[in-house]
Formats: structure tokens, C-alpha cells, sequence
């Protein structure tokens, strides 16, 4: 992926820590050499618009609804942050959170800190490393595919099956780029988080509070304070969340 935006465009670098509140809808814009408007989910906007403000070493807490972590059709959005940004938490929180404000969306918390230069620096080391790991892996068959498909070149199947090669090479150099560049992640689900679905006061587990649930030891902060010291050598990111 390139280092611009998510689909088109740039974004400034220039501010500090950001915080955002990720929004479903769309933003239209035209595609590239058509007339016809895309859509942009607002809360991918919203995503990239943050990381871009962010200075390097800046924190950023958003909510974001849940399909941003796992639909499969947003892994390029996924893999935007990972290129720019430790993941340091994903929180996911009940799906009636926000149904007293008419929001029915199950949302998650994401906490990332925007990588250093020098993070950053060595990041695309690594991630150069892993691609040309997996092409020098793969060059004869590669070469064999582009000959196969210079020879049938007209043929619709062979263009199909050249493009699937080529995404299979790009999702396994993802893969060897996650083996070498690896970080912890804090991950947590929540069940009670202050309010009801009507909007009344509720038990409380995501910060230690009077309200605090009976049957947890420690609140979603504490886990995470204690799992941030237990792999304090492995913590990249630096910084007292």
C-alpha cells in the first residue's frame, strides 16, 4: 500500500494526539478517469483524517464500529493503520452502548500510537525485507507465470489467474511481515460499561470506578496497566496510556 491515503489524496502530519468519535455514513467522491461517485464510509475518513493529524509518537483513542475490525472487504483500511501506527487496544464494547442515543451500531475503542520516525523508518525496512523474502521465495514461479502470461495474454482466465498470483503474493508477504515486525496487543470485551440501553447508570468495568462489577477483579484499565508492564521489553510504542 502506498504511504497516502486510504483511496486518494494526502493528509498533513502536523498535530499531536487526537481523539474521534467514528460515524456511519459515506463521503462522495469521483473515481479515478470515471464520472461515477464512490463512497467512503465517513468512519474510515474520520480514521485516516486522525492518523495523518497525529505527530509521530502521538496517541489516538477512537470508536469505531465493529465492522472496521473484522470485514473482510476493510482489510486494506486494517492494514493502512498497522503501516503507520502500534495498536496498542481494541476494546469492544455491548451493542446497545449507545442505543439510548438511537445508535445501534456494536462499536470497539481503538487506542494506536503513531509510529516515531525511527519506528517508522524501520518498519519499512521490515516490510521491504518481507516482500523481497517472499518474491526471491517465489521467482521461479513467478517467472513462469509472467511467460505463461505473455503467451496467452488475450485469454480472460489467464489475466484472472495472474491477478489471484500476484494477490496470494501480497497477502503472504503481509504475513512474513507480521512474524518479524511483532508487537502485543492488548485485546478486551467488555459487558459493562456505565449505562443501560435506556440510559440509566449502570455497573462499570473499564476504569476503576464506585460502580465496579462484584464479579472482576480488576477493571479493563488495570488488565491493561498490568499487561503493559508484564511486556514492557516488547512495548514499541512508549508512553503511559
Amino acid at each position: 500500500m502506498s504511504r497516502g491515503r486510504i483511496k486518494d489524496g494526502r493528509g498533513d502530519e502536523d498535530g499531536g494526539d487526537a481523539d474521534g468519535n467514528g460515524q456511519d455514513g459515506a463521503s462522495k467522491g469521483k473515481g479515478k478517469g470515471k464520472d461515477k461517485d464512490v463512497k467512503i464510509k465517513t468512519e474510515i475518513l474520520f480514521l485516516e483524517r486522525c492518523l495523518a493529524l497525529l505527530k509521530p509518537g502521538g496517541r489516538l483513542g477512537i470508536v469505531l464500529p465493529e465492522g472496521i475490525f473484522n470485514n473482510p472487504s476493510l482489510q486494506a483500511v486494517r492494514e493502512f493503520c498497522e503501516d503507520r501506527a502500534f495498536i496498542q487496544a481494541v476494546i469492544s464494547l455491548p451493542a446497545d452502548t449507545f442505543e439510548s442515543s438511537k445508535a445501534s451500531v456494536k462499536v470497539s475503542l481503538l487506542f494506536a500510537q503513531k509510529f516515531t520516525v525511527a519506528q517508522q523508518a524501520a518498519f519499512d525496512a521490515t516490510r521491504a525485507a518481507a516482500c523481497a523474502e517472499v518474491e526471491r521465495r517465489y521467482a521461479p514461479e513467478i517467472e513462469a507465470e509472467d511467460r505463461r502470461l505473455r503467451q496467452a495474454i488475450t485469454e480472460v482466465r489467464a489475466v484472472g489467474d495472474g491477478e489471484r498470483a500476484k494477490a496470494l503474493q501480497i497477502r503472504e508477504s503481509r504475513s512474513v511481515l507480521k512474524r518479524q515486525f511483532r508487537y502485543p496487543m492488548f485485546m478486551y470485551g467488555a459487558t459493562a460499561v456505565g449505562i443501560t440501553a435506556t440510559g440509566e447508570a449502570d455497573d462499570n468495568e473499564l476504569y476503576p470506578n464506585d460502580r465496579k462489577p462484584a464479579s472482576i477483579a480488576m477493571t479493563c484499565l488495570e488488565e491493561y496497566r498490568a499487561f503493559k508492564a508484564a511486556y514492557a521489553d516488547l512495548f514499541e510504542g512508549g508512553g503511559r496510556t
